[in-house]
């Protein structure tokens, strides 16, 4: 039975990071209600994930895909689904396992959730792989017939799918500061299935990675157990990374630009920066005027 009593330290180096005020055990077989209450915890940063992760992922994907809207719509629900399904599973593992051997947990759970996964762990990690499992072989059947699909691209799909649960628990078995090295291939193991199912678009796959991935890495670069050399000058302190963000979407505005494309085909690779860039600016104006509950918490 895992519980915080074997979590807690005799030097009270615990960082506690609940989001939520009560976490109900059925988060651990809900998906996206993991989460949701573990990781995000309130309206507005659900918001932020779906300008952040579900807007960028169905631009560009949508970008690379020809034919019926609707079709399109039931392809990327059930990427989604098979993907979070394993991503969930990973961050409960690094929240309930990983933590064991971190010097300075950062514990997201109450001591319940600790001894609800104890006991039925083999039931919560079969339900998430059984959800991501039912996704993709329904993916599979639906388009096995559709011959605006390469058939490798849809298996390229479900491989892509696959590695991010081996890729996180490489992750959570990594426990030292150079894991971070790692830190961006997990993050965009979520985001990189949507991009191969149908026309693959690197210069769509780049800007991807650019929306978020590659911000998410450097601001990892910069947190206090990892900070570098480097980022201590572009992101001294966690509260500076509310201005460092609108600055980075507005740098990467011009990458579009200088892609050996006619400029008016790269103007619709700017969408998404252009969407993000305004979010953040607003952000950081708020922000400036009003705390918001689990900012910069996560």
């Amino acid at each position: 039975m895992l519980t915080l009593r074997i979590l807690k330290p005799q030097n009270n180096d615990i960082r506690a990071k609940h989001v939520s005020a009560n976490i109900p055990n059925a988060v651990f077989y809900i998906p996206f209600g993991y989460y949701y209450a573990v990781r995000l915890g309130t309206l507005p940063k659900l918001l932020s994930w779906m300008l952040i992760y579900i807007m960028p992922t169905a631009f560009y994907s949508f970008m690379t895909y020809e034919g019926a809207v609707l079709p399109f719509v039931v392809n990327y629900l059930l990427v989604l689904l098979a993907v979070f399904s394993l991503y969930e599973l990973g961050y409960i593992l690094n929240d309930t396992v990983a933590i064991r051997h971190e010097k300075q947990p950062a514990i997201r759970l109450y001591e319940h959730n600790f001894e609800h996964f104890g006991y039925y762990k083999r039931a919560i990690i079969a339900a998430r792989i059984g959800y991501a499992i039912i996704a993709t072989g329904t993916l599979i059947a639906i388009n096995a017939q559709n011959t605006t699909i390469i058939s490798r691209n849809l298996w390229l799909t479900c491989a892509c799918i696959a590695a991010i649960l081996p890729i996180f628990i490489i992750y959570n078995c990594w426990r030292n500061k150079y894991n971070v090295w790692l830190y961006p291939v997990l993050v965009f193991s979520r985001y990189l299935p949507f991009m191969l199912m149908y026309r693959i678009d690197g210069w769509a796959i780049m800007m991807l990675f650019l929306s978020f991935p590659f911000a998410n890495m450097l601001e990892r670069f910069s947190m206090p157990l990892h900070r570098f050399p480097v980022m201590r000058q572009l992101i001294p302190t966690e509260e500076s990374k509310t201005i460092f963000r609108p600055f980075y979407y507005l740098a990467i505005l011009w990458v579009p630009l200088l892609l050996p494309i006619p400029i008016n085909a790269a103007y619709i690779y700017m969408f998404p920066p252009v969407i993000l860039f305004f979010y953040r600016l607003t952000l950081y104006f708020i922000v400036k005027r009003h705390h918001l509950t689990n900012y910069l918490n996560g």
